[in-house]
């Protein structure tokens, strides 16, 4: 398809051609070198639907026609010969008979074939000649060899109605010179202008005694018309039943320069309509349903994103908004007692993203759970300075098939200290220490607390120390780490043992045990435990005691103290990051990022968590146009040209080529010859035809569209841009020449090849809207 429409534009570019080869001008003494540069790009639209505009006006019909003579066909430049009309549908045989169709004709190379084209110009009879608008009359054909044989016809498409009027023409005008030549015999015979007489041998007619020769007709220069399929004044159409966006066109009809356009129609460059799913989703919280919105879009010739219309919702993607209690925490409450479960509302969305509708709040679908409060695993603190010891209980309960607890804590319930000697049954509670040495008896007591009706020791059998002789030491005791820490009441109890003197030397009657000098525990903030998954941490503490024997001593180095309180993090905001994803929608980047919160821990640091997606970020058009000349090519172009006794002339350095390549200049010869220093000259007056030496330079861009990441967007174009330079073939004889001044001959040498300046170049850039 591609190749074809290559083929109608080359085809439309040689209609042109014909028009700049038919212009006769006389070349001035004076003549200087011109330079023009000239554009003609490679890929430009198609004209198949704004053809199809123009076709509706005229009614095209198949004319057979035959050439009169084998033609070779030149490749890219036309060349002029003479057509036979075999056949016109509609037309009769009497108004083509003896009619010459004047054509140019050439061949052109498209993916290793050779595809004739040739135009119809004008129709000739008796030297009568009626243009014809080549626009309307074109064959394209394929050919085996760059030749017309005359046994083959050729049909040519083209406008009847301007043909036939075009032959009426020539048969009218036939017609009146016939009646004008039958009348001037008629007059000539003396048929009725005399009286019977015979006619003399003088002439006796006063008329043509006056008669002279009349002037040529000035007929007057013929309006020159080209086409051209145009953008100008046309816009973008949107098809979204097709999903596609078609750039429109126009055929633009130049008469003599003066521009008239045809309606916009669809033209072949055409590009894709796509859904962008950059739009925020419609989150219905009655019927918990998140349904995605897109955009349509297309990227025009320039890579640049248009969009089309507004946001509009896509029936297939809709999701369900449900619950997710994994990414809150609980809230206990004590005054009921029950555990509250909370729940984000979220959806999965079409990429597969997890997005965040409503933030933390009490589950409607889990209901709370009770709390069954226990003493169990909670130890009973004392206070032997008060005389009391206290109850404590934690709560236990289950989430999800798990069971949890809370930490110990006083539960309001009191026990009053007693110091007793004997149990209910009268029997001493600690065997009383007899010092041998002395004879005497110290007896030991221990402190107790009824709790729940059922007696509890507070503390081991303590000797009283009432007793001579028997006394308490700390000596032997002192290390912390073999003394009773007690985590859930906050204690610590020191460690003695009891001695008497023998001897001045003690004896121990007791092992160390646990003396009523109890320390408390201290706490010190050492850090934090995070646990981001559930937004809160544990403090980390170092539990230890102080003033021991040794000094400070730690009990817990930097761990969690059972019972400790989740503390959350603190939200500060809601961010949209990038997350390192890029795309790209042809030109435009698309920065991908993510809908993140931001939480502060206990430590101060930031805690980010990704809860959906976010719009990307659009950062434009990431695409640069490269344009690449190829080197500058060379070329010559000399003619041909005649002088009397068919005698003919090569042009040094070049080559023998159509006339019609750059323009005719009139020269003058003569018929007779005269030596001269230059060689023979015709001295005989007669105006010939003689085309101008010809040079040229020519260069080939490509344009590619280059993204920032090295791809190639869009299709790349090459346009061809020539400089020509033209020097008269022909100029005034020297004065050696033995005739007189008005002899002319051949130029003897071309042009300079036109420098392609960046200039030149930018001007070709230009023209192809580069």
């Amino acid at each position: 398809m591609k190749s074809k429409l290559l083929a109608l534009l080359l085809l439309s570019s040689c209609l042109v051609l014909p028009a700049s080869a038919q212009v006769a001008q006389s070349i001035d003494d004076n003549n200087s070198e011109t330079v023009a540069a000239v554009a003609t790009p490679v890929d430009q639209p198609g004209t198949n639907e704004a053809g199809s505009d123009m076709d509706a006006l005229v009614q095209k019909v198949k004319i057979i026609t035959r050439t009169k003579q084998v033609t070779e066909l030149p490749e890219n430049e036309p060349v002029a010969l003479d057509l036979g009309l075999v056949d016109v549908p509609g037309v009769s045989k009497n108004l083509t008979e003896g009619v010459t169709a004047n054509a140019y004709a050439r061949f052109v190379s498209v993916d290793d074939m050779k595809i004739g084209q040739l135009v119809l110009s004008s129709v000739e009879k008796n030297s009568r000649v009626e243009a014809l608008n080549s626009d309307n009359f074109v064959a394209q054909f394929d050919i085996e060899q760059p030749s017309l044989d005359p046994s083959l016809p050729i049909s040519v498409e083209g406008n009847q109605a301007e043909l036939k009027a075009a032959l009426e023409r020539l048969a009218s005008v036939q017609e009146e010179e016939e009646k004008e030549e039958k009348e001037e015999e008629i007059a000539d015979s003396g048929v009725g202008a005399s009286s019977g007489s015979v006619g003399s041998n003088a002439g006796s007619n006063p008329d043509a005694s006056s008669y002279s020769t009349p002037s040529a007709l000035d007929v007057g220069k013929e309006p020159v018309i080209v086409t051209d399929i145009t953008t100008e004044g046309c816009q973008i159409r949107v098809d979204l039943n097709q999903l596609q966006a078609i750039q429109q066109t126009r055929v633009a009809t130049y008469t003599d320069g003066s521009p008239e356009y045809s309606d916009c129609a669809d033209g072949d460059v055409r590009f894709d309509i796509k859904p962008s799913y950059t739009c925020a989703y419609d989150e219905d919280l009655v019927a918990m349903k998140a349904t995605a919105n897109f955009i349509y879009y297309y990227a025009d010739a320039s890579g640049a994103r248009q969009e089309i219309g507004e946001c509009q919702p896509d029936e297939e993607k809709v999701f369900d908004i449900v619950e997710d209690a994994s990414l809150c925490t609980i809230n206990i409450d004590y005054t009921v007692p029950e555990v509250i479960t909370r729940a984000k509302l979220v959806y999965t969305n079409h990429n597969g993203r997890l997005e965040v509708v409503r933030d933390c709040a009490p589950s409607a679908t889990v209901p709370p759970v009770k709390m069954t409060a226990t003493t169990e695993g909670c130890d009973i603190r004392d206070d032997f300075l008060a005389g009391y010891s206290y109850e404590r209980s934690k709560y236990t309960y289950e989430l999800n098939g798990v069971p949890y607890a809370t930490a110990c804590q006083d539960n309001g319930i009191q026990f009053k200290q007693e110091t007793v000697y004997k149990n209910e049954n009268g029997d001493f509670i600690c065997t009383p220490i007899v010092s041998q040495r002395t004879g005497t008896v110290t007896m030991q007591s221990r402190i107790e607390i009824i709790a729940n009706g059922m007696p509890q020791y507070r503390t081991a059998c303590t000797p009283d120390t009432a007793t001579k002789g028997i006394r308490a030491t700390i000596e032997g005791c002192e290390d912390p780490t073999k003394w009773t820490h007690n985590l859930s009441s906050g204690q610590s109890y020191g460690s003695e043992r009891y001695y008497y003197l023998f001897d001045d030397e003690r004896e121990y009657v007791t092992d160390c045990q646990d003396s009523a000098t109890i320390y408390t525990h201290q706490i010190e903030i050492t850090g934090w435990q995070p646990h981001d998954e559930k937004l809160f941490a544990y403090q980390l503490s170092t539990v230890y005691i102080e003033n021991t024997p040794v000094g400070r001593h730690n009990i817990i180095l930097s761990g969690v103290i059972e019972g400790t309180v989740q503390t959350p993090y603190t939200y500060i905001n809601t961010t949209q990051d990038r997350n390192g994803e890029v795309t790209y929608e042809e030109c435009t980047r698309l920065d991908s990022r993510d809908e993140v919160e931001n939480y502060e821990r206990p430590n101060g640091t930031i805690h980010k968590v990704v809860v959906g997606e976010a719009e990307p970020l659009n950062l434009g058009n990431k695409c640069n146009v490269v344009i690449a000349w190829d080197d500058v090519v060379n070329d010559l172009f000399g003619v041909f040209l005649g002088y009397g006794n068919n005698q003919a002339f090569n042009p040094p350095n070049g080559r023998i080529g159509p006339a019609a390549k750059c323009g005719y200049s009139r020269a003058y010869q003569r018929r007779s010859y005269q030596a001269g220093s230059d060689g023979d000259v015709q001295c005989n007056s007669k105006y010939v035809e003689a085309a101008n030496h010809c040079s040229f330079s020519t260069t080939t861009g490509t344009r590619k569209l280059i993204r920032e990441d090295g791809v190639e967007i869009g299709v790349t174009q090459q346009g061809d841009c020539t400089l020509s330079a033209a020097n008269p073939s022909v100029y005034t004889s020297t004065p050696d020449r033995s005739c007189d001044s008005a002899a002319r001959y051949l130029s003897p040498g071309y042009p300079a090849y036109p420098t392609m300046t960046y200039s030149a170049k930018a001007t070709c850039t230009g023209s192809w809207g580069w």
